[in-house]
């Protein structure tokens, strides 16, 4: 273990060696070679407390071997002796001549002045606080605390008053720990460094640093005398610890130069002047800002006048078209279905039509002669007789007449049908009045119309001229009256021939008159066939194209629905986009006047910020800046005045450092 100690003990000196050079000056070596300096080690051996129970000191006077002579030195120490060389001194109270013969002096002596910073080392187990000697072998939760008191102070003056300055020392504490007794250990100012089998515990503190800067308590915090170190310990034994001091790393601090003040100052004067400008900047922001803030009102009112007045309205015809869409289908394929029938009926109807007047054409064909035949009638009256007799029979009487009467009554229910078909012309009517208004924004829907109305136009024109054909007034009609009454005529003489052959020649006679008027009926009935399949073909035609248009139709009315149901998707996305704007545009408004509020409060603060601020910052850079300037000055120069613990020669440099070495407790 003592090994051990030792090893950490090497380690802490070399480490403030260290410490010491980076964070000092350019050593003094290189300063004025031929100028002399005591560098002086102050060794203490202490308790395991931290109290002092032997100080030896170790000096040596470097560059000496290179003056010629003697060299005057000072010191106060006991029983000194050369430890290097065989050079002797003569001594006067404090005062050591010493006799060089080219070689550096190194000496050594003790001492019993107190120390300028006083260590202290507590222990305590599970929070009760214990005796060192009484921590050997227990075990439990042990708090090292290590704090130093710094009782070294100097007067210097600072901001034109006399002040009391410590002399700046910067102490560094190490120990080792064994792993083996020593777990979870912590420090709460420092570092631990796990080298395997030990933990080397190093904490640092700078005594007296925070009341020579006049910091206050929070600030003080940040320069801390003292640290903490804690650990789960099992058979409690510890080393020795080992403390390094010096003044050194304050002592070579060069704060005198003003240049850096002098462009600090500067720079205050810049930031008033800045300041100036931006209090006047945020006055502007605030007026601009009011601006802003009425037009965003006046947004906020536009966006509820577009919201309410414009896309509801919108989304709410959208939706009322959308849902209005199948109706307008299913009424779309109501009349196609209609015009389908239509145009399948008149097809039939032209076919009909066509063999109607077919069949006049060959009737008046086969009766046009019947007037000269019937001068031969007579003769073969016998031989017609009998043929009568067949001809006349009462089942052939009734299918002849009924035929003719069947004829007439089917001119005129067709008649009848076109004027209940012409009817149905005032719902198409409206069926396109109301796509009409549809299609004006519909370039499809527009053109099916288009369509629509021409074909509508052709169909009514064609029926009005099939109605006026086939009239009560029609040479169609009254050629088939004419007909089926001299068709009842001929079967009902047929069946008085039939029935009196004996009274056949005067039936014959009359046959003979009635005759011509027979052939004229027929005549007129086939010249009214002629001219009725006159329209078959327009007919025939425009029901073709009424079919094509019905499905043209059909299809873009279904293509229209599709349309309409997007667009009332679209109608929705706009509402509630439109929502998120009107949202968005409140809470832009509701902003503007925050920011409205934020400028004029950025003014106010801008304005309290100068007067409180820029202008304070001034009066605390020549307050305290400049304070705690001088007292750096001042504490960098107490670090530089202190050059030795026992007492330096005149016009020598010092340098001194502390090693402290405190007994270990632990087995013997």
């Amino acid at each position: 273990m003592k090994k051990s100690s030792m090893k950490i003990g090497r380690t802490i000196l070399c480490g403030g060696l260290v410490l010491s050079l980076v964070l000092g000056s350019t050593p003094t070596a290189e300063v004025e070679a031929k100028k002399v300096t005591k560098q002086e080690s102050v060794y203490v051996n202490a308790g395991a407390d931290g109290s002092v129970t032997k100080v030896t000191v170790s000096d040596w006077l470097k560059n000496s071997g290179a003056v010629s002579g003697g060299v005057k030195d000072r010191s106060q120490l006991s029983d000194i002796k050369n430890v290097k060389g065989e050079e002797t001194f003569t001594q006067n109270g404090d005062a050591l001549n010493w006799n060089t013969s080219g070689a550096d002096i190194y000496y050594q002596g003790t001492t019993e002045k107190k120390l300028p910073v006083e260590l202290s080392i507590t222990y305590k187990l599970d929070g009760q606080e214990m005796n060192p000697e009484d921590m050997l072998g227990k075990s439990g939760k042990v708090e090292i605390h290590v704090s130093y008191k710094n009782k070294l102070k100097t007067t210097k003056t600072v901001n034109g008053e006399k002040t009391q300055i410590y002399t700046p020392f910067v102490m560094v504490t190490g120990m080792i720990l064994e792993n083996d007794r020593f777990n979870n250990i912590k420090i709460s100012d420092g570092k631990v460094i796990n080298e395997g089998t030990n933990s080397i515990v190093v904490g640092l503190g700078v005594p007296g640093l925070s009341e020579s800067l006049n910091l206050k308590k929070s600030q003080a915090k940040k320069l801390k005398s003292e640290f903490t170190v804690t650990a789960d310990v099992t058979d409690f034994s510890m080393g020795n610890t080992f403390t390094y001091g010096s003044a050194d790393l304050f002592g070579d601090m060069d704060l005198k130069e003003s240049a850096g003040l002098d462009d600090l100052e500067d720079k205050l004067d810049d930031m008033t002047d800045a300041t100036a400008k931006l209090v006047k900047g945020s006055d502007d922001l605030s007026d601009n800002m009011g601006l802003f803030a009425d037009k965003m009102g006046e947004l906020k009112s536009s966006v509820e006048t577009y919201q309410k007045t414009g896309v509801k309205k919108l989304t709410k015809g959208v939706k009322k078209l959308a849902k209005n869409g199948p109706v307008l289908v299913k009424g779309v394929g109501d009349y196609v279905d209609g015009a389908d029938t239509l145009a399948d009926g008149t097809t039939a109807y032209v076919d009909g039509a066509g063999k109607i007047a077919d069949g006049n054409i060959a009737l008046y064909e086969a009766v046009k002669g019947l007037p000269e035949q019937l001068q031969t009638f007579d003769t073969g009256l016998i031989t017609y007789t009998q043929g009568v007799d067949q001809l006349g029979s009462e089942e052939n009487i009734e299918k002849v007449k009924g035929g003719a009467q069947a004829v007439s009554a089917g001119i005129t229910t067709l008649n009848t049908s076109l004027e209940q078909l012409e009817q149905t012309y005032a719902n198409n009517e409206q069926i396109i009045a109301a796509l009409e208004g549809a299609a004006a924004q519909n370039e499809q829907l527009a053109a099916v119309v288009s369509q629509l109305k021409t074909l509508t136009a052709a169909q009514k024109q064609a029926i009005t001229e099939l109605k006026n054909a086939t009239g009560a007034d029609s040479q169609l009609k009254t050629g088939a009256e004419s007909l089926s009454t001299g068709v009842s005529t001929v079967m009902d003489s047929l069946g008085q021939l039939s029935a009196n052959s004996e009274s056949l020649r005067t039936a014959s006679a009359t046959l003979n008159e009635s005759m011509p008027t027979l052939v004229g009926s027929i005549k007129t009935l086939k010249e009214g066939s002629v001219t009725l399949n006159k329209n078959n073909k327009k007919l025939t035609k425009g029901a073709k194209k009424l079919k094509k248009a019905g499905k043209k139709m059909n299809k873009s009315t279904k293509t229209l629905n599709k349309g309409m149901k997007k667009l009332n998707k679209g109608g929705k996305k706009l509402n509630k986009a439109t929502v998120k704007l009107v949202n968005g545009v409140f809470q832009l408004e509701e902003a503007s006047e925050k920011l409205d509020d934020g400028s004029q409060t950025l003014h106010s603060g801008m304005v309290q910020f100068n007067k409180e601020a820029i202008k304070k910052l001034k009066k605390i850079y020549e307050n305290k800046v400049k304070d705690l300037t001088e007292r750096l000055e001042a504490i960098a120069d107490a670090g530089e005045d202190y050059k030795s613990f026992s007492g330096i020669g005149d016009g020598m440099k010092g340098e001194v450092k502390f090693i402290i070495e405190t007994e270990a407790i632990e087995n013997e």
